[in-house]
């Protein structure tokens, strides 16, 4: 789902005057950042979509590249946010497509590995160079100093949050 309709600055400080705490001014930061991460994590998706690959997909294909050697199926499902059993799904798919292959570990049988094939890279290849092209249109407008002010803002957010979950576990 995508937040369509941003809430106007009045509807934002109506909802204050019920919920005493709900900043406006923050309430507002926080929403723009969901829509827009939401918008471009879909224009990814439809992107990825008409080259025939889905973005689980895509994902584990681009974190088993940046490996040396084949990964175990757990540290694959940590790197990429999701539990084990759902990156085993995205697996099997890839491997029923030849695109990855499972290897035992010699040491204890019980740990299964994960191998990037060439054919997989070829197809990583063919993405990337498509999808920096995306990026570049979308964010091509922004000037150094402002891209690097972005990445800095948004790298304070990302680091309160993972702080913010690591406090709740």
């Amino acid at each position: 789902m995508i937040l369509k309709e941003m809430p106007s600055y009045q509807v934002l400080t109506e909802k204050a005057k019920r919920y005493p705490n709900l900043d406006v001014l923050i309430t507002e930061a926080y929403l723009h950042v969901l829509r827009t991460g939401t918008i471009l994590h879909h224009n990814v998706e439809r992107k990825l979509a008409k080259l025939g690959l889905s973005y689980g997909r895509f994902l584990v294909l681009s974190l088993l590249s940046k490996e040396d050697g084949p990964v175990p199926v757990c540290k694959l499902a940590e790197l990429a946010g999701v539990t084990t059993p759902t990156v085993s799904a995205v697996l099997s798919g890839l491997v029923r497509d030849g695109l990855v292959r499972r290897v035992e570990d010699q040491a204890d049988r019980r740990v299964v590995r994960i191998e990037l094939l060439p054919s997989a890279q070829k197809i990583l290849d063919d993405v990337l160079p498509l999808l920096i092209e995306n990026h570049n249109n979308v964010m091509g407008d922004f000037s150094k100093d402002e891209l690097k002010t972005l990445v800095s803002l948004l790298s304070r957010v990302r680091l309160d949050t993972n702080y913010l979950e690591a406090c709740e576990q």
